[in-house]
């Protein structure tokens, strides 16, 4: 998928879930993320989103800048500044939005190749995190717990993310099958896992998307993902 085709399907996401927020009352009830709120959900993407703009701020300077000033404790205490603040945390997450979405019009595809260095990854091509931010705005807009589920995700970004998730080295051995596929990860023998695309993807992400069926041993326990 070419970094403008992703551009437009995170912008797509962006644009549901803002909608989704304008019609969300309770910020102060629980997210489907132990410990969390659902202002800490949004928190969270508002931190997230203002983190790619200082990336690609980077990119566009040609520097490399640090995507969340000190690091993990910092990008916590940010967090939970901005979720305190119930009153105006769907607003600055609206504004990072938007901030965000200027920025990816202004790149290049030079910029995209410029590297960024993403919390705890090995620095890499800035046109990744277009992919990343979508990713986020799917799942957290799930964990919000006001009626958006895994089921609702669109078929290719479902199978886009189920494909990256049974990319991760740490999986035990399993079968994954899909509907239309069967695929096996780790080494060894393992159970069949079976489900639909979007629900094997919440599974492996921690997430309840739904029933899945196992065939062949117990369901097995999947490493927390981050």
């Amino acid at each position: 998928m070419s970094v403008e085709d992703e551009v437009a399907g995170a912008r797509a996401a962006t644009a549901g879930l803002l909608e989704h927020l304008d019609g969300l009352d309770d910020l102060t009830a629980p997210s489907l993320l132990p410990g969390w709120s659902r202002a800490h959900v949004v928190a969270h993407l508002a931190g997230n989103a203002r983190s790619h703009v200082r990336m690609l701020d980077g990119c566009l300077a040609g520097e490399v800048v640090a995507q969340y000033p000190g690091a993990e404790q910092g990008r916590a205490a940010e967090i939970e500044a901005l979720a305190a603040d119930r009153g105006a945390v769907v607003a600055a997450h609206r504004e990072a939005c938007a901030e965000l979405d200027a920025r990816w019009t202004a790149m290049s595809p030079e910029h995209w190749e410029h590297h960024v260095q993403r919390l705890d990854i090995t620095p890499k091509p800035a046109r990744g995190l277009v992919w990343s931010r979508w990713r986020e705005v799917e799942v957290h807009r799930v964990d919000l717990g006001a009626g958006h589920t895994p089921a609702d995700w669109d078929g290719g970004f479902a199978d886009r993310l189920l494909t990256g998730l049974l990319a991760r080295p740490d999986l035990p051995p399993m079968v994954v099958a899909t509907p239309d596929a069967e695929r096996r990860v780790g080494r060894g023998a393992g159970p069949r896992v079976s489900g639909s695309t979007a629900t094997l993807a919440a599974w492996l992400m921690g997430r309840d998307g739904g029933p899945l069926e196992v065939a062949g041993g117990a369901l097995p326990g999947i490493p927390a993902w981050t």
